[in-house]
């Protein structure tokens, strides 16, 4: 990745491409895992309480969605500001070829 002090002053801080790729996976392996244990928490026989592992699976169903969505949304992030990096060389070529275009 290039260097990124160009893009400070804009309130750019390197982003890591193995954390934001990691939080997806974590990320969908909770929400698997509390959809299953969703399931099993509404399959249990009718005499026992189904409270907990039904709450316990929605907890994570929920944050483990939350998790991926922040890497996804950290992938994005990254994204916009290479971009931007890109977008701002472009200007300031263009902008150096008409200075010296025209005198």
């Amino acid at each position: 990745m290039p260097p990124a002090e160009d893009l400070r002053p804009l309130g750019y801080r390197p982003l890591s491409r193995v954390w934001a790729k990691a939080e997806i996976f974590l990320g969908l392996a909770a929400a698997g895992a509390g959809l299953f244990l969703g399931i099993w928490g509404i399959a249990v026989s009718p005499g026992q309480p189904v409270g907990l592992p039904l709450a316990a699976g929605l907890a994570l169903f929920v944050l483990g969605g939350y998790l991926g969505m922040a890497g996804h949304r950290s992938h994005l992030y990254q994204s916009a500001n290479e971009h931007t990096r890109l977008i701002r060389a472009e200007i300031a070529a263009i902008k150096d070829n008409r200075v010296g275009a025209n005198p």
